[in-house]
C-alpha cells in the first residue's frame, strides 16, 4: 500500500523514484497557478470594470435626476413668478377700477351738491322775486317810487 501509484502524468521518473512528490508536481502546479492567476486577474479586472460601469451609470442617473429636479424647480419658480405677476396685475386693475368707481361717485356727489346749491339759489331768487312783487303790490299803483330811487 505504500507503493506509489503510477499515473499518466509527465512527471520525470527520477522524481517519482525520489518520492518527493512536491518537487515532482511543482512545475505543473506552477504552470496551473499562472493560468489560475491570469484567470483571477481577468476576473478581478472584469469585476472592476463592472463596478466602474455601475458607478458611471449611477452618476449618469444622478445627473439626469439632478437635471430633471432643477428643471422642475425652474418651472415651478417660473410658474410662481407668472402667478405673482398675474396677481399683481389683477390687484392693479382692481385698484384702478375702484379708483375709477370712486371718481365717478365723487363726480356724482359734486354734481348732486351743485344741483342742490343751484336749487337753493333758484329758491332764494324766486323768494326774492316774490318778496319784491309783494312789496310792489303793497306799494300800489300810485307809483311810489321813492324806494326804487334809493
Amino acid at each position: 500500500m505504500s507503493a506509489i501509484a503510477k499515473s499518466n502524468s509527465p512527471i520525470a521518473s527520477a522524481a517519482t523514484e525520489s518520492r518527493d512528490w512536491t518537487k515532482a508536481s511543482t512545475p505543473e502546479l506552477q504552470s496551473g497557478s499562472e493560468d489560475e492567476s491570469d484567470i483571477l486577474d481577468a476576473k478581478a479586472k472584469e469585476r472592476r470594470r463592472r463596478k466602474q460601469v455601475k458607478r458611471e451609470e449611477k452618476q449618469r442617473r444622478e445627473e439626469v435626476e439632478r437635471r430633471v429636479r432643477e428643471e422642475a424647480e425652474a418651472r415651478a419658480h417660473e410658474e410662481a413668478e407668472r402667478t405673482k405677476a398675474e396677481a399683481e396685475r389683477k390687484a392693479r386693475e382692481e385698484a384702478e377700477h375702484q379708483a375709477h368707481e370712486q371718481a365717478e361717485k365723487d363726480r356724482a356727489e359734486v354734481q348732486r351738491r351743485a344741483a342742490e346749491v343751484a336749487a337753493r339759489q333758484r329758491a332764494l331768487v324766486q323768494e326774492a322775486l316774490k318778496k319784491r312783487a309783494r312789496e310792489e303790490a303793497e306799494a300800489g299803483p300810485s307809483g311810489n317810487r321813492s324806494d326804487e330811487v334809493r
